[in-house]
């Protein structure tokens, strides 16, 4: 059940820190209010990750507010490499935790990819994490290899722009539910297609029309165009859904419009237009078979 609380969002940190030089990071202070901040407006759940550099800062803005780190729920996301297991222990660390809710491998190399699962499958078993998770997985991925392990969660890009099936028997996380912003931005001049980099030249008509739809039914429904896409995200159900934030005003948590599944219907349509368009089966055109 959605709750009034938002319980079931989850503040994800990948903006906090240098996230291996995509952004710069945010001074500590200021990271630490912003999740004071979440947590003071409900938010229970955290996705962190050893590159994000996040790990302490949410420890501190925890322990500022009293809470004890076991007291929220924590994804912690690791690349599948060599190192999984010496990051995964200083993860830990850092959170001054003995136990984390989840593991999650953060993008599959398929040469390291075995390696870390059964790794990751070691820490579970010495009670270090309680279940194992994957993120950024080709859907055909992730099935085959839940074959073999006990893969619990499901982490995922998922909007209107990329539309993925939930994985059945997995607690789905969707995150990216705003395409980076591009769906809640003015648009480009004709040709400038800004965070579209993902999809062929062609792709950008069909945003400008998916853009449209979306301005539609937000006024038709009388709600903004965030709680449409998040009513959108939040359509079949998933586990939890990521919002991210790198200043304080930035954490609005959305209201839930009353999505139908014709007006569903409305938007699928103008997305697979644009999927259409992609280059790779993930949103980052990362080859996993040459990791």
């Amino acid at each position: 059940m959605w709750s009034e609380k938002r319980n079931d969002i989850t503040l994800g940190l990948w903006a906090v820190g240098n996230s291996a030089g995509f952004h710069a990071p945010i001074d500590a202070r200021s990271a630490k209010n912003l999740i004071k901040t979440a947590y003071k407006k409900g938010i229970r759940s955290f996705d962190s990750a050893f590159s994000y550099g996040s790990d302490s800062l949410l420890y501190a803005a925890l322990r500022e507010l009293g809470v004890r780190s076991d007291e929220v729920e924590i994804f912690e996301k690791i690349m599948p490499f060599r190192s999984l297991r010496r990051k995964a222990e200083a993860s830990l660390r850092a959170l001054k935790r003995d136990c984390v809710d989840a593991l999650i491998i953060h993008w599959p190399r398929e040469e390291e990819l075995f390696q870390a699962l059964r790794e990751a499958e070691k820490l579970m078993d010495e009670k270090k994490f309680n279940a194992i998770g994957i993120s950024n997985f080709p859907p055909e991925l992730a099935i085959s290899i839940a074959k073999d392990f006990p893969i619990s969660y499901n982490e995922y890009f998922s909007s209107p722009t990329m539309l993925q099936s939930p994985i059945e028997g997995m607690r789905n996380i969707k995150y990216g539910i705003y395409s980076f912003g591009s769906l809640l931005k003015d648009e480009k001049p004709d040709g400038e297609r800004g965070k579209l980099y993902y999809y062929e030249k062609e792709a950008y008509p069909h945003f400008i029309a998916l853009r449209r739809e979306l301005e539609r039914l937000a006024e038709e429904k009388g709600v903004s165009e965030k709680d449409l896409l998040f009513s959108f995200a939040i359509y079949d159900r998933p586990y939890r859904v990521i919002i991210g934030a790198r200043r304080e005003d930035q954490i609005d948590i959305p209201k839930t419009a009353d999505l139908d599944s014709e007006s569903y219907e409305r938007i699928a349509q103008k997305g697979k237009e644009i999927q259409s368009f992609l280059k790779s089966d993930n949103i980052f055109s990362h080859n996993w078979r040459k990791g």
